[in-house]
């Protein structure tokens, strides 16, 4: 009897579960009525907050990169020939046409003109070989013997013995004659082949270099041979900035 009792009270409760109405997750005002948001679509891709973001039609494109060759560059360096370089010149295809240098004086000045080949490149680097050739004078104020590569130092006398700054056996065998026969004179020229004054340098050569062009950056680093008044074997490096009139393409 009991378990009858218990059976009856479980199915009881279980059909009024299932008749009971189900819960609304609308909140409700304070007659009764569910409160829901009002959605009004005007059109199939719209909303009544707004319209859906659209994926743009070029938007997984790639991006278009600058031309990686034929292009012009200039700008300015400094380094060999003449210190402080004005460059321009032209990438065409694999072939780099390059010319450089400046004049700041009668006796300071330089050019040098490249040649080469890029064996390496894509629209942000270019690597090349370059065949060079230049030329340059410099009149360096009281230069040290022995630095910077110089071979000879010559004075401002166009005479035998006085006409070199570090003087050879010959020279000062000369000076000692001079000095014997008038004191004088040999120390006026003395005098004028003296250290601290300008002396003038100039150098002609050719050589082979690596060219680096990153963006606008711009290095050549190499060496060469040549006549003048320089030891061979010299360094030729150059580094500075070089705008290009790249365009861009797809």
């Amino acid at each position: 009897m009991k378990k009858l009792s218990l059976l009856l009270i479980v199915i009881t409760l279980f059909g009024s579960a299932l008749l009971a109405e189900p819960s609304s997750p609308y909140p409700k005002d304070r007659e009764g009525n569910e409160i829901k948001p009002e959605w009004t679509p005007t059109k199939s891709d719209q909303s009544a907050f707004g319209e859906d973001e659209k994926l743009k039609a070029d938007s997984l494109d790639a991006k278009r990169l600058p031309k990686s060759t034929n292009f012009w560059v200039y700008g300015a360096s400094i380094g060999s020939p003449a210190s402080i370089n004005f460059n321009l010149g032209y990438y065409f295809k694999d072939v780099v046409l390059r010319g450089s240098g400046g004049a700041w004086g009668p006796h300071w000045y330089g050019g040098q003109v490249d040649l080469g080949y890029t064996f390496w490149k894509t629209p942000v680097i270019a690597h090349s070989i370059s065949i060079v050739g230049g030329y340059f004078e410099v009149n360096p104020f009281a230069p040290e013997v022995g630095r910077g590569g110089q071979s000879s130092y010559p004075t401002g006398l166009n005479i035998p013995g006085y006409n070199r700054r570090d003087p050879s056996q010959e020279d000062l065998l000369i000076r000692s004659y001079v000095n014997s026969i008038d004191s004088n004179v040999g120390a006026y020229l003395e005098y004028e082949s003296r250290e601290r004054q300008k002396v003038h340098l100039s150098q002609r050569y050719i050589g082979m270099t690596y060219d680096f062009l990153l963006g606008n950056f711009f290095l050549q680093v190499g060496g060469g041979i040549g006549q003048g008044d320089y030891k061979n074997p010299q360094l030729l490096l150059q580094m500075g900035y070089l705008f290009n009139t790249r365009e861009y393409h797809d």
